[in-house]
């Protein structure tokens, strides 16, 4: 029943953000009482908490091919994210970013759940810069951890951008500037 309630949650909280929905409005999605909400969980701040979680496991980077080269596999990545937030209208974007922004000023487990979410994405696009450093796809003198966070940051601003004016165009910049200055060789 806790996992029916944390995969509502990841929906609902995605849909109509953390202040939109209530327990009841999870609980139902969830096809549960709402009684046995806090059978589970002490607050819809711990629930919060693990939507995020659960969100991360689920937006793991899976279906790309791993024969193209590195930095290839890392542009598609994010290619995918923008072609599912494309297909959304421009809403939802992510759901770390979007708890981030709405929650993590007003709960601590909520917070702490973004900070660890931000920082294990941006060490796996460290991990990829690093790889495609070794075959000489990325400059050698790029420090891949700062990058990543910078990635990173630069990625959730994008879908920011996106979201509010409508338009792709917040994306085309992040991929212009990621991949073809940042990352670039030349």
């Amino acid at each position: 029943m806790r996992e029916k309630i944390v995969d509502a949650a990841v929906v609902e909280f995605h849909r109509g953000g953390y202040n939109g929905c209530s327990v009841e409005t999870i609980t139902k999605a969830a096809g549960v009482p709402k009684g046995s909400f806090y059978n589970h969980f002490r607050s819809k701040e711990d629930l919060g908490a693990a939507a995020v979680a659960r969100y991360t496991e689920q937006s793991q980077w899976e279906g790309v091919d791993p024969g193209l080269p590195v930095l290839d596999q890392l542009r598609d990545r994010f290619t995918a994210q923008r072609e599912l937030i494309e297909a959304n209208g421009f809403t939802r974007g992510c759901l770390i970013g979007n708890m981030g922004e709405e929650a993590a000023d007003h709960s601590l487990p909520i917070r702490a759940q973004v900070q660890a979410s931000l920082a294990g994405w941006a060490a796996e696009i460290a991990v990829f810069i690093r790889a495609a450093q070794e075959t000489g796809e990325v400059p050698a003198g790029l420090d891949a951890e700062q990058a990543g966070r910078f990635i990173l940051d630069a990625w959730e601003g994008s879908i920011l951008r996106v979201k509010a004016e409508k338009s792709a165009a917040g994306f085309d910049s992040f991929f212009a500037h990621v991949f073809g200055i940042l990352l670039a060789l030349s």
